[in-house]
C-alpha cells in the first residue's frame, strides 16, 4: 500500500485537535496533535503520537513533561500555527497561555488542558508513542471542539453538552 492511500483511509476517522507543548525554562516547543486519546483512568494516563522529526518530541524527551490543550472551534488558526515539525519563529507570540505546575504553558482559551509527566515513550515506525501520567487538568471553557476529518477542519453543528 502507498502512504497517501493509508493517510486517506485514516482520514475517514473523525478526530479532535490538541496542541502539545513541552520544554524547559523559557524555551518551549509546541505541535498540533490529533492522535490523542485516554489510556487509563487508574492511574490517569493519556497518549499522543509524535513524528520522530518533531522538535516537540525532542523537548518531551529532554524535560519529561508536557501539556495538552484541547482546542475549541475558534482555534483553527492555532492548530495551523503549531502544525509545523520544527521551530518556526516565536510560536507563542500573541497567544494567551498560563504555566502549568512545572512551568510548561497551556493555551488558556482552549476547552481544557492536561499537565503530564512522561510515563513511557515507545518507538513506533516513523513516530513515537508518548504516554503521559496526568498530574493536573482543568476544564477551561464551554463550547465546541475543533474537529479534523478528511484533511479538513470542521465545527460541530449541534450544541455541546453542558
Amino acid at each position: 500500500m502507498d502512504t497517501q492511500t493509508f493517510r486517506d483511509t485514516l482520514a475517514q476517522f473523525v478526530t479532535g485537535v490538541t496542541v502539545v507543548i513541552s520544554g524547559t525554562g523559557s524555551s518551549h516547543q509546541g505541535m498540533t496533535v490529533n492522535s490523542f486519546t485516554s489510556v487509563s483512568l487508574v492511574p490517569p494516563l493519556i497518549l499522543f503520537c509524535a513524528d520522530n522529526r518533531a522538535a516537540t518530541l525532542r523537548a518531551v524527551k529532554q524535560s519529561h513533561r508536557f501539556t495538552v490543550s484541547i482546542l475549541c472551534e475558534e482555534q483553527e488558526d492555532l492548530s495551523r500555527r503549531f502544525a509545523e515539525l520544527g521551530p518556526q519563529g516565536d510560536l507563542f507570540a500573541q497567544i494567551r497561555t498560563a504555566p502549568a505546575t512545572k512551568g510548561i504553558p497551556y493555551l488558556i482559551d482552549s476547552l481544557g488542558y492536561l499537565d503530564c509527566a512522561v510515563h513511557n515513550i515507545i518507538p513506533a515506525g516513523d513516530h513515537h508513542i508518548v504516554v503521559g501520567h496526568v498530574e493536573r487538568l482543568g476544564r477551561l471553557n464551554h463550547g465546541y471542539p475543533l474537529i479534523y476529518f478528511r484533511h479538513q477542519y470542521y465545527r460541530p453543528v449541534t450544541s455541546p453538552p453542558g
